[in-house]
């Protein structure tokens, strides 16, 4: 699909009057023009066109003229004429040009343009033509080669210059687009509109100081915006200022302690930042100003609970339950809690609590079979899943869970039909395709199993349990060469990532050092 850019048709029709100083109908004509009056002003140019039969300017300017009054296929004729009279004319191949683009006829537009470049190669008109065309026709490199000559049209033109600043990111050009973007800062400046896209684009480009310099140059145009002020804080984290995001969050938290959306989105962004204690002061707004709605407890209970403040949490959540006026989530919420302090009865209470308020809803079961199944009771797991796949319909989590304890119970058959069908839900999460493998293994359907670990590094390719399980099959089946590959390749990523699990706990240690 092609891109349609609107071109500015740059002209200079003053010259006419010095050009044609003594001729009457020529200087009439001019300042009509001037004022706006085409018609008159196309009267007085064929008034002297009588004078001036061979004169390729003047048809030229009857081009001009036409093209102003919008008869574009007498305007082209007009400019056919004075290249048929002066062929070194380069104004009249780029204004026949311009007419070409403005109906999308781009290769008639890029055969003229190429004249008149040729005719002229310094003329920042013909190089701004170029560079609409081939943002036109999406011929990116072509853009980024046209840019610099096009500067003096560039700078004035907003709309265009961030088109063509995106071209320049997708082919690699991230210097011509930061260029780009400072050049039209000295002309006419980008909108509000036009900066947020600027700055989305550098963001997605992993470009973040320049992304957070466009939103500061939003904020400037819009400092009312808190979307702006958010976007900017967000942005200054990815290149750990995480200072200045904090102080533009702790703003924003006090700005809008009444909303509970903005304070939820602070909160996140404070997280990201590393600053929980502001994250959790929004969160606690976003409960206060917003009550009676469960996600504001679910946040907040999940930040507590990743600051292992467990005992906190399961407070908080027991408010929740009694103010709002669906507690499912909220008692699975602090079912979950119990577990990890260790009390499995009370956590199964709330399990069981949840599935009597919503027995359709296939959470309930499955996080009350994971009970049983860390207290061992894997015989009273599969009867809580079985109750659960009667009452729900067909649901990834359950028929996966399913088949992980009916795999452990020895019941392979029934194990792997749970596993084909979470597949068949979901085919998209590796672990499926890894214990369904591992069952076919168990089961001596090696051709099953070897499609079903592929298919886990089809997902994950350094994924090392897959590599190391394709090992075993292959020395079963009498290929020693790929079994030593595979088990090779499993040994190296195994190393891999336990260098990056000890980096990441020396990362974690070193930040709490004294300093």
């Amino acid at each position: 699909m092609k891109l349609q850019v609107r071109p500015r048709l740059v002209l200079f029709p003053l010259l006419i009057a010095s050009v044609y100083a003594q001729t009457d109908p020529m200087q009439q004509g001019a300042a009509l023009f001037r004022q706006g009056h085409y018609e008159e002003a196309l009267s007085e140019f064929r008034a002297a066109r009588h004078m001036r039969p061979v004169d390729a300017a003047l048809e030229n300017f009857i081009g001009i003229t036409e093209s102003k009054l919008g008869r574009l296929n007498e305007a082209n004729q007009d400019y056919q004429d004075a290249i048929r009279l002066n062929p070194k004319l380069p104004e009249a191949h780029k204004n026949l040009a311009f007419n070409y683009l403005q109906a999308a006829q781009y290769a008639p537009a890029e055969t003229q343009l190429k004249i008149a470049l040729a005719l002229d190669g310094a003329d920042p008109a013909t190089h701004y033509y170029l560079v609409i065309l081939y943002l036109s026709t999406q011929r990116d490199h072509e853009v980024v080669a046209n840019l610099d000559a096009a500067q003096q049209f560039l700078k004035d033109d907003p709309e265009t210059a961030v088109l063509a600043l995106k071209a320049c990111l997708r082919s690699g050009a991230s210097v011509e687009a930061e260029k780009l973007a400072n050049l039209v800062e000295t002309g006419s400046g980008f909108s509000a509109a036009q900066e947020f896209d600027l700055a989305a684009t550098f963001g997605d480009k992993g470009m973040f100081t320049e992304s957070a310099e466009r939103y500061r140059r939003l904020l400037r145009l819009a400092p009312a915006s808190w979307e702006a002020k958010y976007d900017l804080a967000v942005t200054l984290t990815k290149v750990k200022q995480t200072v200045e995001a904090s102080t533009l969050l702790a703003s924003l938290e006090a700005e809008h302690e009444q909303d509970p959306k903005i304070l939820s989105l602070v909160a996140s962004a404070a997280e990201y930042a590393g600053n929980s204690s502001l994250a959790l002061k929004a969160l606690q707004g976003a409960i206060a100003a917003d009550p009676n709605n469960p996600d504001r407890y679910l946040d907040y209970t999940q930040l507590l609970m990743d600051l292992n403040r467990y005992e906190e949490a399961a407070q908080i959540v027991s408010r929740g339950i009694m103010l709002a006026p669906d507690p499912y989530a909220l008692k699975i919420r602090l079912g979950a809690i119990e577990m990890m302090m260790g009390d499995h009865e009370k956590a199964t209470i709330n399990y069981r609590q949840a599935i009597e308020m919503h027995p359709e809803v296939a959470l309930g079961y499955v996080a009350l079979a994971q009970t049983y199944m860390k207290d061992g009771d894997d015989q009273q797991a599969l009867k809580v899943l079985s109750e659960g796949r009667s009452q729900v319909p067909a649901d990834f989590a359950l028929e996966y869970v399913f088949g992980l304890v009916s795999s452990e119970l020895g019941q392979e058959k029934q194990a792997i039909l749970a596993f084909v069908h979470s597949e068949q839900l979901n085919p998209n999460v590796v672990e499926t395709h890894y214990q369904l493998g591992m069952v076919y293994f168990q089961e001596g359907q090696l051709k099953d199993a070897q499609q079903e670990f592929e298919n886990v590094l089809r997902l994950d390719n350094s994924y090392p349990g897959a590599f190391f399980q394709l090992s075993r099959l292959y020395a079963r089946m009498g290929d020693m060469q790929r079994a030593r590959q595979m088990a090779a390749k499993a040994q190296e990523l195994g190393r891999t990532q336990e260098d990056q699990a000890i980096q990441a706990e020396k990362s974690r240690l070193n930040s709490f050092r004294p300093q």
